[in-house]
């Protein structure tokens, strides 16, 4: 079967150059020779270092660009300015233009060596319109770069009206992932309560965790006495 042979590839842990056989996209042989058919294509990769994709394990597509919006710029770089901001202006974006604004962030991704891509999607929106958007981008994006997603509650699980259970549709729709954000919460109360039923849709879900602990060193104390109270 024809495929596609690198030769003088540096890889980590070999003291030689090695070659690299590959077959449908399918990396099927790394030896200091492969014997190939004489319709092999060859690619001599000069002795340059040969990396495994990169991966990007927290990023918002369902954000990215928007401060560019009239009225989205945070002024003070500050996380809750952000968040403000995002708020006061989400609420007219469609699929079309989430998608439109990640796929440019993907190629960008992607032409930098990412092929692994964890995203939050901000369900705190009855339309559940950024997660529609990712969920679609997933798919065809798929032979390109892996995305998973996260049901992200941006705007807090108890303090935004019933995001908990916008929380619990994205993860039903097909999110793979659970995100909570306790630190934003309007009280501590609220904050492990949000904890807690994170856990739970772990448990249910079987689902890996996400962006419960993301705080800066001046939230820490408050993130901390969070976490210290919720022992049950």
């Amino acid at each position: 079967m024809a495929g596609k042979k690198f030769i003088n590839a540096k890889l980590k842990g070999y003291n030689e150059l090695q070659e690299i056989l590959v077959e449908d996209g399918v990396f099927k042989a790394i030896a200091p020779h492969i014997d190939v058919d004489s319709d092999c294509e060859i690619e001599d990769l000069g002795g340059k270092l040969t990396l495994p994709p990169y991966v990007d394990p927290h990023i918002h597509l369902d954000y990215v660009f928007t401060a560019r919006k009239q009225g989205a710029t945070n002024g003070t770089g500050t996380l809750f300015e952000g968040i403000q901001r995002w708020s006061e202006t989400k609420s007219d974006l469609t699929i079309d233009e989430i998608k439109a604004r990640a796929i440019k962030a993907v190629k960008m991704e992607v032409s930098h060596g990412v092929q692994f891509i964890r995203t939050h999607a901000d369900v705190t929106d009855p339309n559940l319109t950024a997660l529609k958007a990712l969920l679609e981008l997933k798919e065809e994006l798929k032979d390109i770069v892996t995305i998973q997603i996260v049901s992200f509650p941006q705007e807090g699980m108890y303090s935004y009206k019933d995001g908990d259970k916008l929380v619990e549709e994205g993860l039903k729709m097909g999110a793979d992932c659970v995100g909570g954000i306790p630190h934003f919460e309007y009280c501590r109360e609220f904050g492990e309560k949000s904890i807690h039923k994170v856990v739970e849709f772990l448990i249910n879900f079987v689902l890996t965790l996400f962006h419960t602990i993301f705080v800066k060193p001046q939230q820490l104390e408050k993130q901390h006495k969070v976490l210290l109270n919720t022992n049950q």
